[in-house]
């Protein structure tokens, strides 16, 4: 009797993984009906499945086309960053064009534990190598593009880093931790941050955060260079750059606000 009880649950969890076992490199959105039929489910079931792995986020709806495409709730899972980053082709367009205005590297990056893990980058015309490359992870209490993400997380997540040992790479960094709590409540004000000589002297990165359908921060967008070149005098069109093109990643991922 318990074997029969559970079948009907167990055959939907069956389904619901066959769903994302769908998506491919060059087949990453499909509509209900392609499910659907994929699946060989009645349309109204599989609409069902996909509603549910939307709400938890496995699932994201492009609001141009209607489909829907794998959702960076797939990216908090281990050791699945580097076959997902997929899920940010649509914004390489953008980056590139900030890129291309403001002439210095520009890389995505997601909050993995207590580190800052970077999906993809694009590189300016005269790249600096030093810092960031795909799949590294770099400390989250002194970058940019980590200090903004961990910003927007909630107090445990928050208390969990602040607990830690704050490394200190330069004399700038910030170690104390109800300094860096200030910090982070600053950057959640302001909606950017910058980090100046933290990582590593010489060079300073400037962040905004990356919103998802469900309002909530999953990612930022990053420009980090040499201070020789990011002076301060640039900062302000740098923050409004950067924030702006955040906002449109944002939208792609279904955050309109």
């Amino acid at each position: 009797m318990e074997k029969k009880m559970n079948e009907p649950y167990l055959s939907s969890v069956k389904n619901v993984m066959r769903i994302l076992r769908l998506y491919k490199e060059r087949q990453n959105e499909l509509s209900v009906t392609e499910i659907a039929n994929m699946i060989d489910v009645p349309k109204s079931t599989t609409h069902w499945y996909i509603k549910l792995l939307e709400k938890e986020g496995f699932l994201s709806k492009n609001p141009r086309t209607k489909r829907y495409r794998l959702g960076l709730a797939l990216l908090t899972l281990g050791g699945v960053v580097f076959s997902h980053k997929d899920l940010y082709k649509e914004a390489l367009p953008i980056v590139q064009n900030l890129v291309n205005q403001l002439d210095e590297t520009a890389q995505i990056c997601l909050l993995e534990n207590d580190d800052v893990v970077y999906l993809f980058r694009t590189e300016c015309s005269n790249p600096v190598r030093l810092l960031t490359q795909i799949g590294r992870r770099n400390p989250v209490h002194c970058t940019s593009e980590g200090l903004t993400i961990l910003a927007f997380q909630d107090e445990k997540t928050i208390g969990s880093v602040l607990r830690n040992e704050l490394h200190g790479y330069t004399p700038y960094t910030i170690t104390d931790p109800v300094h860096l709590k200030t910090e982070l409540e600053n950057i959640k004000e302001k909606k950017y941050a910058i980090s100046k000589d933290q990582y590593y002297q010489g060079f300073v990165g400037i962040a905004a955060p990356i919103y998802d359908f469900k309002e909530t921060v999953v990612s930022s967008l990053s420009m980090i260079g040499p201070t020789s070149r990011i002076t301060e005098d640039k900062y302000p069109i740098f923050i409004e750059k950067i924030r702006k093109a955040a906002g449109e990643i944002s939208e792609m991922l279904g955050y309109y606000k």
